[in-house]
């Protein structure tokens, strides 16, 4: 076999080999890397902490998909084959350059970004600690971590882009916020009863200018739900939207990834994903935005239905009643078939509505759409409610 030449440091063209040669003093590592230049490196330059050798990998800038230079600093008496085991980790997390050294005094997790736009890099240090753990600005890292160092990584230019912006509801700019809020205060012009949720989405989507994306998972809930049975016409695109995808354990969010458009995305509603509110918290008083719940007549009610009392109710309120459909499955609560009364008696409009609605284990709240109409939510407070925001 031919010897490879000797060198230190130095840089050679090659094809698809490597090579590990050792003297007496020195252990040379001879690598080629993806169609790239052979590195020819003495792991004696590059030191030897405790028993450990270190190991220097380079990565094809061409190809790399994160602008990202890395930079590893291992500390003395980490373990023996981790700098080659994470340099062979890192490689495959298409970083544009990664280096490996030895700790010096004074080295400490750090990024350090440059340049602007599609030209912006960033430059990392990192510490391998002496329990085989990567450290990195705002996290530290094993080498069983691997999806959650590559989203670091992923992240990394849209963390950096955010820092220092203020941020609010969503997680959006003030700028944003106000730009979809203004879109979904659209008013709602067709009719609702009875028609199919994923028709619902698919007309009130036509009149937005933001676009409302609707993923796998969610497009198959809506066509396998019920049609809507409440009426929306009239409120805003927003809250309608809300209501009407609600049934079908769905929500929408708001979101602007970086280098993207902002977007409306209807996904899988959680306990800890809850997306745009079916209403918002009024700014004035119950009884300033609506004085005639609070006007006092003689009621009695004996041999009715929650819903036909409602529906008898409802024009005094002088707001719309509107049901929230999905706690009224979850709870299996039918209005249709729950007999309420109330002993005749002077009391105002808004009590004798929360009276029988009681009777149906279920309880209101004024809140308000996107144009500031208000309306008589109906749910059952607790972890299946969908509360009211409070605009900011």
């Amino acid at each position: 076999m031919i010897e490879p030449p000797k060198c230190v440091g130095g840089r050679e063209r090659n094809r698809g080999w490597t090579r590990i040669r050792a003297d007496h003093s020195h252990l040379r590592l001879f690598a080629f890397i993806g169609g790239f230049q052979r590195q020819c490196i003495s792991l004696a330059s590059l030191g030897v902490l405790g028993s450990s050798i270190f190991f220097l990998f380079a990565t094809s800038i061409s190809q790399a998909a994160l602008p990202i230079d890395i930079e590893v600093a291992a500390e003395a008496g980490s373990p023996f084959g981790a700098m080659q085991e994470w340099g062979k980790l890192l490689k495959e997390m298409d970083l544009a350059r990664v280096r490996l050294r030895g700790a010096n005094g004074g080295d400490e997790p750090s990024v350090t970004p440059s340049g602007e736009g599609e030209n912006q890099r960033f430059k990392l240090v990192a510490i391998l600690n002496r329990r085989d753990q990567l450290e990195l600005p705002g996290g530290k890292f094993g080498v069983g971590d691997r999806a959650k160092l590559k989203a670091y990584f992923e992240s990394l230019p849209e963390r950096a882009a955010n820092q220092g912006v203020e941020r609010g509801i969503f997680s959006l700019t003030k700028q944003q916020f106000e730009q979809v809020y203004e879109d979904l205060s659209t008013p709602v012009t067709m009719s609702t009863k009875g028609v199919a949720p994923e028709a619902i989405v698919a007309t009130l989507k036509e009149g937005l200018t933001i676009p409302l994306e609707v993923d796998d998972e969610a497009s198959r809930a809506l066509r396998s739900a019920k049609p809507f049975p409440r009426e929306l016409q009239g409120l805003t695109t927003g809250t309608a939207l809300a209501m009407a995808i609600r049934p079908a354990e769905l929500t929408m969010i708001p979101e602007q990834k970086l280098g993207q458009p902002l977007t409306l995305r209807v996904v899988k509603a959680s306990r800890e994903r809850r997306g745009w509110p079916a209403g918002w918290r009024p700014a004035k008083s119950a009884r300033e935005l609506v004085p005639a719940m609070y006007r006092f007549t003689n009621v009695e009610i004996n041999g009715f239905t929650l819903d036909e009392a409602l529906t008898a109710l409802g024009p005094h309120m002088e707001a719309p009643l509107l049901f929230d459909e999905r706690v009224l499955a979850v709870r299996s609560i039918d209005p249709a078939k729950i007999e309420v009364s109330l002993p005749r008696g002077k009391t105002y409009i808004r009590r004798a509505v929360d009276r029988v609605l009681s009777q149906g284990r279920l309880a209101g709240e004024l809140r308000v759409d996107e144009a500031e109409k208000p309306f008589y939510w109906i749910t059952q407070f607790g972890p299946d409610n969908l509360p009211a925001l409070e605009k900011k």
